[in-house]
């Protein structure tokens, strides 16, 4: 499901304001073992594996170029032993993790960089890596409650439509000539059907086809800024759809967000990260407004409350209360949890409001379609009957 992974994906960001990114030359990646344009990227679940594990094999004493060396071996993830292994070789060489992690963007984006730099000037690199692994599992859970919750009206959708178009390629002309031949006249309804099976066998080419153009179409529209930011404030304007599409959105930014704060990072430059990891352009640019209030010496949580048309007001006011306290980490917390469930919620209401609506529309069109079949052959014998 292509729109669920670019809804929930965790993309590229920018570096805040006085980072700087942590770059090698293509000749120094390669003396090292791998070049850059060559770098397999890590799955979901096997990037979380490997930080997961060098987490616990750190915090346990190993030092870092014997854990990247431990997991270099892990049979499940051989074919990244030459990633693994100049992250090796470029640690023991003196260069800083980040540093090193930075020169594999495809895997290692700047978020998850930043935070690991974060926790290495802190002293806590175990535990800022286990906050990114922890980031990376719950996106990808995430990812999988949604794609499973759906399946079962995609495949409806799926399996109605090859019956639909069986019917009208083969079927339908079948009975076409057999009643052509019959020479009995036709209801509107049948010679509508008819014409609609000619159609499709003449053209039915055009319609993938087009709907491959429109995709491509789409994605290039949306490279133009204006034009994805109005998309996605539209799209959050649509009932019950908008609402959850405005939670994941939420999800996306409190999940990094949160991290950014336990790893030390000031709010303002948490903002500056967390802004790009969101999906929904609309909610990316509110967090760039909010970013702008801070930088002014306004309340976070405030300015927050405000913007209740792109943050679920609960949001704001734990973080008001999180900012009074002290403990913004915590409220993090509980606002992903609710965030969570309220995801979980949404989705679970759309599909129990999808399928019935989409079984009885499916049906109502494979009903139409034997009525418009069999009506001629009803008068056939008829006909046959009288004489």
């Amino acid at each position: 499901m292509p729109v669920i992974d670019r809804i929930l994906k965790l993309p590229a960001v920018k570096q805040p304001t006085g980072e700087t990114s942590a770059n090698v030359s293509g000749s120094q990646v390669g003396r090292l073992g791998l070049n850059r344009s060559a770098e397999p990227k890590l799955k979901r679940r096997e990037l979380a594996f490997v930080l997961r594990n060098l987490a616990t094999l750190v915090s346990n004493g190993l030092s870092l170029p014997k854990s990247l060396d431990t997991l270099a071996r892990e049979h499940s993830l051989r074919k990244h032993t030459e990633m693994l292994g100049a992250l090796r070789r470029k640690v023991e060489i003196g260069e800083v993790f980040s540093r090193a992690l930075a020169t594999f963007p495809r895997t290692f984006n700047t978020v998850m960089v930043n935070q690991i730099r974060a926790g290495e000037k802190a002293g806590t690199l175990p535990e800022a890596l286990e906050r990114v692994a922890r980031q990376v599992e719950n996106a990808n859970k995430l990812r999988s409650k949604v794609i499973r919750k759906l399946s079962y009206p995609a495949f409806l959708v799926g399996a109605a439509s090859l019956a639909i178009s069986f019917m009208l390629v083969f079927v339908i002309p079948v009975f076409e000539e057999t009643y052509a031949e019959a020479h009995i006249p036709l209801p509107l309804i049948t010679r509508v059907l008819m014409a609609t099976g000619q159609y499709a066998v003449s053209y039915g080419w055009i319609i993938p086809l087009a709907a491959v153009a429109s995709v491509i179409g789409l994605k290039r529209a949306r490279m133009k800024r204006q034009f994805a930011l109005w998309m996605d404030r539209e799209l959050l304007r649509v009932p019950l759809l908008g609402e959850w599409l405005r939670n994941l959105a939420v999800l996306q930014f409190i999940d990094v967000f949160g991290n950014l704060i336990e790893s030390g990072l000031r709010v303002v430059d948490a903002l500056d990260l967390s802004s790009g990891s969101v999906g929904n352009r609309a909610v990316c640019e509110g967090v760039q407004t909010l970013r702008a209030a801070v930088t002014r010496g306004e309340q976070f949580g405030r300015e927050l409350t405000q913007m209740s048309n792109l943050f679920p007001p609960v949001v704001g006011q734990l973080i008001a209360v999180g900012e009074r306290t002290g403990n913004l980490s915590k409220a993090m917390s509980h606002i992903r949890g609710h965030l969570e469930q309220e995801v979980e919620r949404q989705t679970n209401t759309m599909v129990g409001t999808i399928e019935p609506i989409l079984t009885i529309c499916l049906a109502a069109v494979i009903a139409t379609i034997l009525l418009a079949i069999y009506l001629p052959m009803f008068d056939m014998i008829g006909a046959a009957g009288r004489g």
